[in-house]
């Protein structure tokens, strides 16, 4: 079926800021106030806000924020965060600046893992949580292989050769070679930025106490994501008290990308189920 991306409505703005760093694209209604109700996306490894433009357009009716995480794209000149505690103080601060008394977390991937760590650790005007596949390497048999690899490659020939492994593992060869040059090369100069985050994200202390999370919690998958990916999502939602799995229909991994519709109607799952005030 073809999916054709809704026109921008007329009564909402897309912004563009940078918080300490962190390069923040932001769409809301013209009319949005502090107790509107707002969804903030974090994005996984080697992946970018503008990934989830097609989403946002899908949710005119809500604030809508996407941030460049520190060494990736709009944030690469920020330095890079050694650790994912790194990642979610700044989404921390993202989630401050915005001014909202009413905040959904989504995260997608590794961006899910940064998530579940910023809530652990305080997060107060965010009432929910909506998590897509996140790794979780600390697993016993866990059978994803590819950022262990990247790592491997990176402390063999750099951080920009891990980059291209990782990218070329994950959109294929053809899609790689498809890219333009320049997006190649910027792609290669966030390796650094990767191969910490790869390395951190199997440290056995960064397992997160899932106990502490005290919103509700929505974990998606895609039902055409690779096994340890869905095995992760089910294990998660077993784990946190009261969490909410929903599987999206013929979607793989890049759900935000190739599944848009159904990704926001996810959102909108999470965005129903609220903290109690």
């Amino acid at each position: 079926m073809t999916r054709t991306d809704p026109a921008p409505s007329a009564r909402s703005r897309v912004e563009h800021h940078v918080v300490d760093g962190i390069a923040v694209i932001r769409r809301r209604p013209a009319d949005a106030g502090t107790s509107f109700p707002g969804v903030v996306f974090v994005h996984g490894a080697m992946d970018r806000a503008a990934s989830f433009s097609r989403v946002m357009r899908r949710l005119p009716d809500l604030d809508v924020m996407a941030i460049d995480r520190r060494g990736y794209a709009g944030s690469v000149g920020s330095g890079i965060d050694e650790r994912l505690a790194g990642h979610a103080d700044d989404l921390r601060r993202v989630v401050e600046w915005s001014g909202l008394d009413r905040v959904l977390v989504v995260g997608h991937s590794l961006g899910g893992t940064i998530a579940l760590i910023a809530e652990i650790a305080g997060m107060p005007t965010v009432d929910s949580l909506a998590i897509f596949e996140a790794p979780m390497p600390w697993l016993p048999d866990y059978g994803g292989q590819g950022g262990l690899e990247a790592v491997k490659v990176g402390r063999a020939d750099g951080p920009a050769a891990a980059a291209e492994h990782f990218m070329r593992n994950m959109i294929g060869e053809g899609g790689w070679n498809r890219l333009r040059e320049v997006d190649r090369a910027a792609r290669r100069a966030e390796g650094s930025a990767l191969m910490a985050e790869l390395v951190d994200v199997r440290r056995p202390e960064i397992e997160p106490d899932l106990t502490a999370i005290h919103v509700p919690v929505t974990v998606g998958l895609g039902s055409r994501s690779r096994p340890h990916l869905q095995t992760a999502a089910r294990v998660l939602a077993d784990q946190i008290p009261g969490a909410l799995l929903v599987e999206l229909t013929e979607a793989p991994h890049g759900a935000h990308l190739a599944r848009p519709d159904d990704f926001a109607s996810w959102v909108r799952t999470a965005r129903s189920r609220v903290r109690d005030a």
